[in-house]
């Protein structure tokens, strides 16, 4: 779809990713995402008030989001195992169709912390930790799981999604398919899985 064929906002803020993508949020200037948004300033006000606006709908609304929607995966009923795993592939999805907007965000969270508005990162990691934690727990309480250190355990498992993410987003490889979610939770929980 061509940008010009988005509905304002979203063209808006298609502008700004690309723009903070490649120049930096402090490198870009509200000219600049406005010459090539093809709007004026005060259409840019009007829908976000400032470029910190836009900053905050690409940032904290997406991350927000993307926690929401991981807590419905995790909420929804099911075994720790399809708990888990719908949680790998929500991971995977929200990578291959937001490669460009996971780059960025990734970028602020390991880039200098003056180069753009203060976004809570910790609490939004320590709330998702938490949220896989409880799946994890629950399936030890339910017996679908052995007991364990849960806070190892979330090191295995979120760091295999994120060794994934990481590489899809630096070369493309692998690829973030459902089959590979699939088979990397069966992989981690085979450890995790009570003996009879």
């Amino acid at each position: 779809m061509a940008t010009a064929e988005l509905r304002t906002p979203d063209r808006i803020l298609k502008t700004a990713l690309e723009l903070f993508s490649t120049k930096g949020y402090d490198a870009t200037s509200v000219r600049e995402i406005c010459e090539a948004a093809g709007i004026t300033k005060p259409t840019l006000y009007h829908f976000y008030r400032s470029k910190e606006g836009l900053y905050r709908v690409l940032v904290d609304g997406t991350l927000d989001e993307f926690q929401g929607e991981l807590s419905a995966r995790l909420s929804a009923p099911g075994t720790a195992q399809e708990r888990l795993t719908r949680l790998a592939r929500a991971y995977f999805e929200w990578g291959r169709g937001r490669r460009d907007h996971m780059r960025f965000i990734f970028g602020l969270i390991y880039g200098p912390p003056s180069s753009a508005p203060r976004t809570d990162f910790h609490r939004f990691y320590r709330d998702v930790l938490a949220l896989v934690a409880r799946a994890a727990e629950e399936g030890v309480a339910r017996g679908e799981l052995s007991p364990g250190p849960t806070d190892v355990r979330l090191l295995v498992l979120m760091g295999s999604l994120g060794e994934a993410l990481c590489g899809y987003l630096l070369a493309g490889q692998p690829d973030l398919t459902p089959s590979l979610a699939d088979s990397l939770v069966n992989t981690v929980l085979q450890g995790w899985q009570t003996h009879s």
